[in-house]
């Protein structure tokens, strides 16, 4: 795995869980 694609899976990860942190507590956003 290169480095680049571990970026892109962590951004991948941190947005697919702010996605589901809006949808679980949309009050917060």
């Amino acid at each position: 795995m290169s480095p680049a694609n571990g970026v892109g899976l962590v951004l991948a990860v941190a947005l697919a869980l702010f996605l589901i942190a809006s949808l679980l507590f949309p009050e917060r956003f």
